[in-house]
């Protein structure tokens, strides 16, 4: 069997994602701080991945060795798991059902763990004009897991948008399993500065709480579209930041005025909340 190590995990690397698939990778599986990336033969792998190691190793169903280290997540009321997991749902949580593939966020990533918990706080069922539920934008929504898990918390309405056209489907196809309608919960290609994100004629003119899971240097770049995004008093929630990079993310929401600020930190991730003036 053919393996390619990358150092890093699927969130640190994960501009180099797509690029590993369409180089012909069979699977992708993140164990012990590393990438593994499986191929059958060969092949030429872009300048970006070159930190890594072909290796030749004992054949092995590396789908079946997935599945059975795979473990259901447990983020405050919802428990995230594989489709083939449903049965050890708790008895009282909401299943969130996410088929693990091409697009980021399975939801055994610490950084998404802290937002669906930070989604939960929330109380979204009764946010929102006349408390009928919060409208919600999850930026980088990637397999949907936190628009889907918004949802399912009460949100009125959510919108998960990523410059990634191969997750749109894929999000589109984990709402389905979820039994989410689309009345509910929409996604799209598309980016947070060029793209119509509001939906006037459903009552969606602005949002009560923006989710992202991104980067630090991302979130220092987006904060004024976050804010502009944002109805007054409404919630943000960035994961996806390394410690290291907690002061750039500060400065960019003292910038951009918002307040109420608060860190969550998981190892060497921080999630940030944060709240925009009334």
């Amino acid at each position: 069997m053919l393996v390619y190590h990358l150092p890093g995990t699927f969130q640190t690397r994960e501009t180099d994602l797509d690029s590993l698939w369409e180089a012909g990778a069979t699977g992708l599986e993140e164990r012990a701080g590393a990438i593994r990336v499986y191929f059958d033969e060969r092949v030429p792998l872009p300048d970006s991945v070159s930190d890594g190691e072909w290796r030749e190793e004992a054949d092995q169903d590396w789908q079946a060795e997935f599945r059975r280290t795979l473990r259901p997540v447990r983020a405050d009321r919802v428990t995230i798991v594989a489709p083939w997991q449903r049965g050890e749902v708790e008895p009282g949580q909401l299943p969130l059902v996410i088929e693990p593939g091409m697009a980021f966020g399975t939801g055994h990533h610490a950084t998404t763990r802290l937002a669906v918990e930070a989604l939960s706080a929330l109380e979204l069922g009764t946010r929102g004009p006349g408390g009928t539920g919060a409208r919600v934008l999850d930026v980088g929504t990637g397999s949907g897991v936190l628009a889907l898990a918004a949802a399912l918390l009460g949100a009125r309405f959510a919108f998960g948008v990523d410059i990634d056209p191969v997750t749109v489907p894929i999000a589109r196809e984990n709402a389905e399993i979820n039994g989410v309608p689309a009345s509910q919960v929409r996604f799209e290609e598309g980016t947070l500065g060029l793209d119509a994100l509001t939906f006037p004629e459903e009552g969606v003119d602005a949002y009560d709480v923006v989710v992202a899971n991104l980067y630090a240097e991302l979130h220092d770049l987006l904060a004024g579209e976050y804010a502009a995004h944002l109805v007054p008093g409404g919630d943000l929630i960035l994961t996806g930041i390394l410690t290291g990079k907690l002061e750039l993310v500060r400065e960019a929401l003292a910038r951009e005025g918002f307040g109420d600020v608060r860190e969550t930190v998981d190892g060497e991730w921080a999630l940030v909340t944060a709240r925009l003036p009334q």
